[in-house]
């Protein structure tokens, strides 16, 4: 689906979760490999020691730790949540290979926001929250965007999913900078969002937003093999990426 075909959705929308991503310094989404090992360590009843340089050595064992709580897989009938932000990762690599062209046309403060994106790309933090949280199947977001990754993850899994096209939450930077450049910020580079299910995904989400990581519910798995997405009342079904 081309940019025409969505730009009524995205343009002029604020994703209210941007404003809210207070807890970042506590909760340690969004600050990188250290800070994010200090989140996943309470999972294990341990602390990295020697600060920085302690955290970097054992940040190969932070998946297999994680398995103290492991989720069960995503199925139907199970709701559908992401964490912060779509097209971050994208938006970066627009900005660093487009930079001069952008200052052209944007004020710098929001040029120089969206190059920080990078600091959001860690999913650690919001994967510990999950595996103490109910959690059933997780993906991380990455080529082809989060219409990638829904059909994907219910290829997976053998289920049909409905999903609200405008609850899918995204920065106006990135929207403004995609309707720049043509691009359709729901197929864009999206490493740093985690694709999540679980039967009950406003406890997810108060959980994630309770450790200070910004996350919705967009939508449910079904049974069947239907995959729809919702905008305003019309429908439409989900193609298979490309």
């Amino acid at each position: 689906m081309r940019l025409e075909n969505v730009s009524e959705s995205v343009a002029k929308r604020v994703d209210p979760n941007e404003k809210h991503y207070n807890g970042e310094t506590e909760s340690g989404a969004g600050l990188g490999i250290d800070c994010a090992i200090l989140c996943a360590a309470p999972c294990r009843g341990t602390k990295p020691q020697g600060g920085a340089q302690g955290a970097r050595r054992v940040v190969e064992k932070i998946v297999p730790l994680l398995d103290c709580a492991k989720p069960q897989t995503a199925g139907a009938d199970q709701d559908i949540v992401v964490s912060k932000w779509i097209g971050l990762e994208g938006t970066v690599m627009l900005v660093r290979k487009h930079y001069h062209r952008l200052r052209e046309r944007f004020p710098l403060r929001m040029i120089e926001e969206a190059a920080g994106f990078d600091k959001y790309l860690s999913v650690i933090p919001e994967a510990a929250t999950a595996m103490k949280s109910g959690v059933c199947g997780m993906r991380e977001i990455s080529r082809g965007g989060i219409f990638a990754g829904l059909w994907e993850m219910a290829q997976e899994a053998g289920v049909g999913l409905e999903v609200n096209l405008r609850e899918i939450p995204v920065r106006q930077e990135t929207i403004e900078i995609c309707e720049f450049f043509g691009e359709n910020p729901y197929e864009l580079l999206s490493n740093g969002c985690l694709l999540m299910t679980a039967t009950d995904g406003n406890g997810l989400v108060a959980a994630l937003q309770k450790d200070g990581i910004p996350a919705v519910r967009i939508g449910r798995t079904t049974k069947g093999n239907d995959r729809v997405l919702y905008n305003e009342g019309r429908k439409r079904f989900l193609n298979k990426p490309r």
